[in-house]
């Protein structure tokens, strides 16, 4: 009983939440890539990583990333929900399949990541999320504070940090299209 009264008032909140009509802080039309250094899964090396974005309908996008070093390629593709709080901060929620490829093992699991979009200035962003993904065997969570400072419209530095089950520092560009 207690299950459908929490049930019910989620929904409730996730409905007032998407008739808010504040438009969304944060762009969710986008390419990347850069330099990775992953430690992971015993692997302790530099690679690379492209990733990106595409705005769907409303307040669903489509995500997908590749990341690739000696030993470890990871592809991720999935969907994302994500709303407006107010003007400056954007909470998203979603899921994909993750494809991990670690020498002669390879596997085709499921990921989750949530977090919020935070553009207290137009050149600036700062993303706070939660990843887990299961694939090869084991369950990995970590935690990833992500940075973005547009130098031009279009194009951004981008930096991230994630630690947890899989440890990452990235440096790369961003290519904005469309709004």
């Amino acid at each position: 009983m207690k299950l459908a009264k929490t049930v019910r008032i989620a929904s409730l909140a996730l409905a007032l939440t998407g008739a808010s009509g504040i438009a969304s802080a944060a762009n969710y039309n986008y390419l990347e890539g850069g330099f990775l250094f992953r430690d992971n899964y015993g692997n302790d090396d530099a690679g690379f990583r492209v990733g990106g974005s595409v705005a769907l309908t409303g307040p669903l996008a489509a995500y997908g990333e590749f990341t690739s070093n000696d030993r470890v390629d990871q592809f991720s593709a999935g969907v994302l929900f994500h709303q407006p709080i107010n003007s400056e901060l954007d909470w998203f929620a979603g899921g994909g399949l993750e494809y991990v490829d670690i020498g002669p093992e390879d596997d085709l699991g499921f990921g989750l990541r949530g977090g919020l979009r935070w553009t207290p200035l137009k050149a600036f962003e700062v993303t706070p999320e939660l990843r887990y993904y299961d694939s090869v065997g084991d369950g990995q969570l970590s935690f990833r504070v992500g940075g973005v400072y547009a130098f031009s419209p279009p194009f951004a530095l981008t930096a991230a940090l994630q630690g947890g089950d899989d440890d990452r520092v990235e440096v790369g560009l961003r290519w904005n299209f469309g709004s």
